[in-house]
């Protein structure tokens, strides 16, 4: 073959392989990627959103997306609305049945007993949820509103409302009423809410059969209708051109320790290794330290962990640090515990 066959050859190889080589999004355009996953999970997630504006954002996020060269990020499996129902539903079951048992014991047993049962409660105030667990029973979640209504005991008086002190307030307020022998009939009126919470959300649930299909062909309709820009094809994120060469740490990295929260409430630690490990220590709570993997490319986050929760569910986040403060913004994560900690602001500590 002459040497000028090889040559155009070559060049055409060349200009094959340069016209398929990976475009790297810019940070804004990493942002509008970022924030068009957000909302999609934000309209599929809240039941609270109209349906008008529901569906907007899912239009919108499908079209940007595909703009932009992204796959389709419309879930695989159930939605989190519906999981988030399901879960509602699942817990008023449980409830009911774990308070009906607790009126059955009540009601056999002597004021001296009663009292020695309610001192065994373990009840946990954060914001407005309140947590009880009654010995050989799992946790009940109670609103606040619902305490202040059926117990007649404010447990929220501001940020820094005192939820020890609250904590001990109910107990008493459980002890007073076991003496007027009220407890019983006031327990039933949780009971009461719960029914009528299954029924509402049993209704939900039973609409939401017919809105989900709307919206996946919504996603599907938008998705078909926009094109990918020029040369987007495949984009990736800024910050994530290094896929495939080992991890790195850049001098602006989330590596050290982290903290949120205050003084009155206590902190959440979060602790970045360098050799690839996290530690999470939930102080506001007094819960055992946990761990966790990460990984670290540009300003993308990986993680998987805590061990025993989410350890098989990879996170992805994007962050920044701006004047010593920490940010995470959710690329995707389907372990509700662990998103919901990160979304935060954190300072070194």
């Amino acid at each position: 073959m002459k040497a000028k066959q090889v040559f155009f050859i070559i060049l055409l190889i060349g200009i094959s392989l340069c016209g398929y080589s990976q475009r790297t999004l810019t940070e804004t355009e990493t942002q509008w990627v970022i924030e068009a996953k957000e909302n999609l999970d934000l309209a599929l997630s809240d039941p609270s959103l109209p349906e008008s504006e529901r569906l907007e954002m899912i239009k919108k996020s499908a079209q940007t997306l595909k703009e932009y060269g992204q796959d389709s990020d419309w879930p695989d499996g159930d939605l989190p609305i519906k999981e988030l129902m399901d879960e509602n539903f699942d817990q008023c079951k449980e409830q009911i049945s774990e308070m009906t048992a607790w009126t059955l014991h009540l009601e056999n047993e002597s004021l001296e007993n009663k009292l020695k049962l309610i001192n065994d409660i373990q009840i946990e105030v954060v914001e407005d949820q309140i947590e009880m667990l009654i010995p050989g029973s799992t946790p009940l979640q109670l609103s606040s509103e619902v305490i202040k209504t059926v117990f007649d005991v404010n447990l929220v008086e501001g940020i820094n409302g005192g939820a020890r002190q609250s904590a001990g307030d109910l107990t008493d307020r459980f002890k007073a009423l076991a003496n007027q022998r009220e407890l019983i009939s006031r327990i039933n009126m949780l009971i009461k809410y719960d029914k009528e919470s299954m029924r509402l959300i049993a209704k939900d649930r039973k609409e939401l059969e017919t809105k989900i299909p709307a919206w996946e062909k919504a996603y599907n309709d938008a998705e078909g209708g926009a094109f990918t820009m020029k040369g987007y094809e495949g984009a990736i994120l800024a910050g994530n051109q290094n896929q495939g060469t080992q991890n790195t740490i850049s001098s602006n990295s989330i590596t050290g320790t982290w903290r949120f929260g205050y003084e009155q409430t206590g902190y959440f630690i979060w602790t970045f290794k360098s050799n690839g490990e996290f530690t999470f220590e939930d102080r506001m709570n007094g819960e055992d330290i946990v761990h966790g993997k990460y990984s670290v490319r540009g300003n993308i986050l990986k993680l998987t962990g805590p061990k025993h929760l989410c350890e098989s569910v990879q996170g992805d986040y994007y962050f920044t640090i701006n004047y010593g403060d920490l940010h995470f913004t959710k690329i995707e994560d389907k372990c509700i515990q662990r998103s919901m900690t990160l979304n935060h602001d954190w300072s070194r500590y």
